[in-house]
């Protein structure tokens, strides 16, 4: 968002959600590249100034649809204020993998190119919620800003891998896996 905008003004909210739910919208009817920023601003009922107001274009507007999205999935099944237990981090990795899951079931395949910018969104967000997580506590080995890239790097990297495959393990085995290599390593100490 702009640095014009008053980014705490109720109208100013209401008007980002009405263009990320237009965005949103329109994504369901057709594939990313065919949608304009008229196209979006139409739809949500604004001028393209005000488009231009709150993104700086289409794809500013689409990362931040996928990192609010992502954010909201991670945030509803476990909560900032929530410790690193074992039984978070079984949701965590299971919260990623299913997102994932998702994402690239309804993915078009005319929107394939938009794939590193969905990734490099959802490793980011995944990194920093894992950070901000591993900051609260003290007494672990290894500085946070560490952990939270390994792991955040092993959860994505296991879920990309899992979601563009065919799939043949379920949902809940491979986070019972990753959770497992996490935990005990993949040389079993």
């Amino acid at each position: 968002m702009t640095a014009l905008l008053n980014e705490t003004d109720p109208r100013v909210k209401r008007t980002r959600q009405l263009l990320l739910q237009a965005l949103s919208s329109l994504l369901a009817e057709r594939s990313f590249l065919s949608i304009s920023v008229q196209d979006i601003a139409a739809r949500a009922t604004v001028n393209r100034a005000t488009f231009y107001a709150h993104f700086e274009d289409k794809y500013a507007m689409f990362e931040s649809l996928i990192r609010e999205g992502f954010q909201e999935q991670l945030e509803s099944k476990l909560s900032m204020e929530a410790a690193l237990t074992a039984v978070n981090l079984q949701k965590l990795i299971g919260t990623v993998i299913e997102y994932l899951g998702k994402l690239n079931t309804r993915c078009r395949a005319q929107d394939r190119r938009m794939d590193p910018l969905v990734e490099s969104t959802i490793q980011d967000t995944l990194y920093q919620f894992l950070l901000a997580l591993l900051k609260k506590e003290s007494g672990r080995p290894g500085s946070p800003e560490t952990n939270a890239s390994v792991m955040s790097w092993a959860i994505f990297g296991a879920a990309v891998q899992w979601s563009r495959s065919e799939r043949a393990k379920s949902q809940d085995a491979l986070a019972a896996e990753v959770f497992h290599a996490l935990c005990c390593g993949v040389m079993g100490s």
